[in-house]
């Protein structure tokens, strides 16, 4: 983006400049205080609890940068305890935000605040009490909005507004600002012959955008129903969302909703944050705690329901912030800037989502389903009646109909059954059924198609609703039929409200997937209704086998609060990463503060073995991402953290040791990794063997520890059984075929769940290409197995495997070694029978630890990585690969929102058409 690189390191350098001088502020602020643990030095200084979040985050840029350091006791020291922090030099703040184009506001607001930062931390002053007297509020406080690198991503986002205007020409589009605050991004767009419409949750801005810029303005909170506060579903062409969406209390909820507001093929501009720096964190970051009078001031962790809850993040990362894109239903057409350029302050980008068209829906059955009913109320959605006429014309949802967001819903979900069910009038429908669904299920809706086929009635509730209101719900509408998913098929009856409800007219409960119990009828049949479940063997069945699988890998990890344990594995890699630095340090790379070195440099001074240098190459690669490793204009590598963080071990990987301890009752992982980073030098220089680290004496004890432990394993164990005994219930016969067993971790979960099967019969083939672990195999599980060797690097019908023999195909964290990917799938792929499930367990995305240690194990491949030189697949190359092979996709977990998804590991069911 920087035409000239000399202008370029010189805004780099002020950047920097500008995060140390606020690091020293800090610094200075805790003064004496820096001793203890953080409720520690929050209770000495004091700290507000609104903003004690802040304050962690403070401490850990700190100890980052080398100035604190946090022993395993979680105590923290300042670097050097006898001496006291410098003052910060606040006179260079002008000519530093001058250089980068900030108002002078910026400078003079952030001075006052690195002066105030104990009282601010304390709440004896508040950020907007430090602005000048005479000053305009809403111009002062969106002085952090002005500077070069925001001013190129509107510059972007004004030269898409006007592609869009090109494109639609000769009408107008209809522009809405979600949180346009002072107005930095207004400006730029607004004239750019649009139907432009400003939105802030706050009365102050929208006048303020109103006077100044005379365009329309309207309040709006990006965490309510947009169409209840005015904006109808498909209301707007195009949608600017700037430096706002961060404050959404659920970050993927809000963007549903900008889905929503989106018309067909409309566009979503979203310029936001990816990271904190420490400019930021001593400024504006105050306005981002809880307010005072806020439910979460005294805990403002509870503040978030989405990824970010239960910690002290308030910016997603750049890749979170495309997946909950993505999970919202719009496609990430790119990003500014994109990975070769620097980004903005704090990480800033800008991201450009496109709303998918809509799919054209044939209601004519629908009209003869519902022929004659016109002023005949035909469903309840919510609360709110539609009689016949209204529900035709909102099937499909139109732009502008005004529906509330469930009803919206409920809709949708009838149009999309539409497309797949064409249910006709029975002969003799029998008494007309009054059934009740959850709103957007798939299964529902098709149920509320053969409702409306019999003259009957539908209730729709939402999903979230409590237990003992959906039961009252039925009892209300007298419900003779309800469609629920599997886990409230099991537990509604046994719910309180239950025998107190009366259930009187329901006469059953259709259960929309497989896995209830015996247990689980008797309960219903004692109120009343009987259960149904999809018989075995059925698609629905076959396919809808995901749900219960999921709650099978949750009910693993009962044990394990899954926040702490991602916490865990994020310390771990933090420790792997500064034990890449130790190797360098070690070969005599970034001894002293302030080294620089090219790779080639770095690479003469490791002396990698051949087939280890692709792998040091990645190190430098994602040192270099996560900043700690930063890259000059000439090519050369500065490191970012004082050697004093990496050089000492023990001090690296005492932290993750304790945390992950804490979080999985032990440490085996860790202490794996902690000795191969003691190897590490060794390692990359071929002088000590992986193999011999993660199988010492021959023994598999601490392999087998490394793929149990975890609570990702876990999940991914019984994630798999659940899928593989779903798919097999029912059937008398099966096949079962796990490639790459290795250690039998996998086996050892889904064998007894298979061996549970009522009357199935399981022929289980275990494989591998090494003979060492088909013997630990067979000296475990004996004849309950079958054995055979299988490479997966090779086809496996010419290893003697015949094509369209097995029921289930498992591969349990193996394909990552494969060379070939593509190859590999679709060689398993032909194993299957039709309709047979091809399992697979995998990491989609670079684990640290593992760079650090089984990392120089894997061979290089030849597919997708090649190019990226990445060790994993990424999500979408997997569904690219299973799609390519011709498979179907039947699950793919965990789902989106859950504590596991951020780590990336991922368990794929795809079926054989």
């Amino acid at each position: 983006m920087f035409s000239d690189a000399r202008g370029e390191l010189r805004l780099l350098r002020d950047l920097h400049h500008l995060d140390r001088i606020s690091r020293t502020a800090m610094a200075a602020a805790l003064g004496p205080a820096l001793l203890g643990t953080a409720d520690d030095i929050a209770a000495a200084l004091p700290v507000a609890p609104r903003h004690r979040a802040l304050l962690r985050r403070w401490l850990a840029s700190l100890t980052a940068a080398g100035a604190a350091r946090k022993d395993a006791d979680g105590v923290h020291h300042a670097a050097d305890p006898t001496d006291m922090p410098e003052p910060p030099v606040l006179h260079e703040l002008d000519v530093r935000y001058a250089r980068l184009g900030f108002p002078p506001e910026m400078a003079a607001l952030h001075r006052a605040a690195l002066e105030r930062l104990p009282d601010l931390l304390a709440d004896r002053v508040t950020l907007t009490d430090l602005l000048p007297g005479n000053s305009d509020p809403v111009a002062s406080l969106g002085a952090y909005q002005r500077n070069v690198f925001t001013g190129r991503l509107h510059a972007r986002c004004a030269e898409l507004v006007a592609a869009e205007v090109a494109r639609r020409a000769p009408g107008r589009v209809r522009v809405v600002e979600l949180g346009g605050g002072s107005g930095a991004t207004t400006e730029v767009l607004h004239g750019l012959g649009t139907d432009y419409t400003f939105t802030d949750v706050s009365p102050l801005y929208t006048g303020a955008a109103a006077e100044r810029f005379g365009v329309r303005t309207a309040q709006l909170d990006v965490d309510a129903d947009f169409t209840a506060q005015g904006f109808p579903a498909g209301g707007a062409d195009l949608v600017v969302a700037a430096n706002v969406l961060h404050n959404a209390t659920d970050i993927p909820a809000a963007l549903r909703r900008v889905r929503r507001l989106l018309a067909p093929g409309g566009t979503l501009l979203v310029v936001d944050s990816a990271g904190d720096c420490d400019t930021v964190l001593t400024s504006m970051q105050f306005l981002l705690s809880p307010p005072a009078a806020s439910a979460h001031a005294a805990d403002p962790r509870g503040r978030f329901t989405d990824r970010r809850a239960g910690t002290d993040t308030v910016f997603p990362t750049a890749g979170e912030w495309e997946e909950d894109l993505t999970a919202a239903g719009l496609e990430v057409r790119a990003r500014y800037p994109d990975d070769a350029e620097r980004p903005a302050p704090a990480g800033q980008y800008l991201w450009q989502a496109v709303a998918p068209t809509t799919t054209t829906v044939d209601t004519a059955p629908l009209r003869r389903l519902l022929d004659g009913r016109d002023r005949e109320r035909v469903c309840t959605v919510d609360g709110t009646g539609f009689d016949a006429s209204a529900v035709l014309a909102s099937v499909p949802p139109t732009p502008g109909a005004g529906l509330p967001d469930e009803a919206l819903r409920f809709f949708s979900s009838v149009a999309e059954a539409l497309t797949t069910v064409r249910p006709e009038a029975p002969p003799d429908p029998g008494p007309p059924p009054r059934t009740l669904v959850l709103t957007g299920d798939p299964v529902g809706a098709e149920a509320v198609l053969r409702t409306w086929a019999r003259r009957g009635r539908v209730t729709s509730v939402a999903p979230a609703t409590p237990p003992a209101r959906l039961l009252a719900a039925m009892e209300r509408a007298e419900a003779t039929e309800a469609v629920l998913p599997l886990p409230l098929a099991r537990s509604l009856p046994h719910t309180p409200a239950a025998a107190l409800t009366d259930l009187s007219a329901l006469t059953r409960v259709i259960c929309t997937e497989p896995g209830a119990e015996p247990d689980d009828i008797a309960a219903w049949a004692a109120l009343g209704p009987a259960l149904e479940v999809p018989e075995p063997g059925t698609a629905r069945a076959a396919d809808d086998i995901a749900v219960p699988a999921a709650l099978a890998a949750d009910a693993a990890l009962r044990d394990i609060d899954p926040h702490e344990a991602v916490a865990a594995v994020r310390e771990v890699g933090r420790a792997a990463l500064h034990s890449m630095l130790n190797a360098l340090y070690r070969a005599g790379c970034y001894t002293d503060a302030g080294d620089r070195y090219t790779p080639q440099e770095i690479t003469a001074s490791v002396r990698p073995a051949a087939d280890h240098r692709r792998l040091l190459d990645r190190w430098l690669t994602v040192l270099t991402e996560e900043e700690l490793l930063v890259p000059d204009p000439a090519g050369a590598l500065s490191c970012s953290v004082s050697p004093d963080t990496y050089a000492d071990l023990d001090l690296v990987w005492r932290p993750a040791r304790r945390r992950w301890r804490a979080a999985h009752g032990s440490d085996a992982t860790v202490a794996y990794a902690r000795g191969s980073a003691v190897e590490l030098l060794a390692l990359m220089r071929g002088e000590r063997s992986a193999a011999g680290l993660l199988f010492p004496r021959g023994e598999t004890d601490t392999a087998r520890s490394l793929y149990r432990e975890s609570a990702t394993a876990r999940y991914q164990h019984h994630a798999a059984a659940a899928l593989i005994t779903g798919r097999l219930r029912g059937t008398p016969r099966a096949r079962v075929l796990e490639a790459g067993g290795g250690t039998a971790t996998t086996t050892e979960v889904v064998l007894p769940e298979l061996e549970r099967l009522p009357g199935t019969a399981v022929e289980y083939l275990f494989t591998d290409v090494s003979p060492f672990f088909l013997d630990h195999a067979r000296a475990r599980f004996g004849d309950r197995l079958r054995y055979g060797v299988l490479d997966i690097d090779r086809d496996p019908v010419d290893q003697g495997h015949r094509t369209g023999s097995f029921d289930v195909v498992v591969a349990g964290g193996v394909l990552n070694a494969a060379v070939d990917t593509d190859a590999s799938v679709r060689g398993l792929a032909r194993l299957l029978t039709p309709g047979g499930l091809l399992v697979l367990t995998e990491p989609t995305q670079e684990e640290y630890w593992v760079l650090a240690s089984q990392g120089f194990l894997l061979a290089a491949p030849r597919d997708a990585r090649a190019a990226t030189g990445a060790s994993f697949l990424t999500h979408d190359q997997w569904r690219a690969v299973l799609d390519a092979a011709g498979l179907l996709p039947v699950a793919d977990l965990p789902a989106d929102g859950h504590p596991l998804h951020p780590l990336g590991h991922r368990v794929f069911a795809a079926r054989r058409p």
